[in-house]
């Protein structure tokens, strides 16, 4: 029995419902877990070796992906992350397009809440 299967069952055992590594959004989140009002996003590392920070980026990533699909597929709310400043770098820039933040510079702001 691997890790995901053991948590998997006590779980269940404790009166958590369980959703086994589905996509929710863009990401394959390992483990949903719902009791009540809570819900844990679980990326479970099975390893040999003590996990390192890509483990904690790909919890935390998936988390924010299973917010966004709770939000905009459950309740039909959509939030839009948006960073105004004057200017931008490009590195930024590039950054932002990755992260899928918008940047509007303040004369712009007036255009985007029409």
């Amino acid at each position: 029995m691997n890790l995901e299967e053991e948590i998997t069952a006590l779980a269940r055992e404790r009166g958590w419902s369980v959703e086994l590594r589905r996509k929710h959004g863009s990401r394959i989140q390992d483990l949903i877990l719902r009791r009540g009002r809570l819900i844990l996003v679980l990326q479970v590392k099975d390893l040999s070796r003590p996990a390192g920070p890509r483990a904690v980026t790909q919890a935390k990533r998936d988390c924010e992906e299973y917010i966004r699909y709770l939000l905009e597929k459950e309740l039909g709310v959509t939030i839009i992350p948006v960073l105004v400043a004057p200017e931008i770098s490009e590195r930024a820039r590039r950054r932002a397009a990755s992260y899928g933040v918008r940047h509007y510079s303040p004369s712009e702001i007036d255009k985007l809440l029409e």
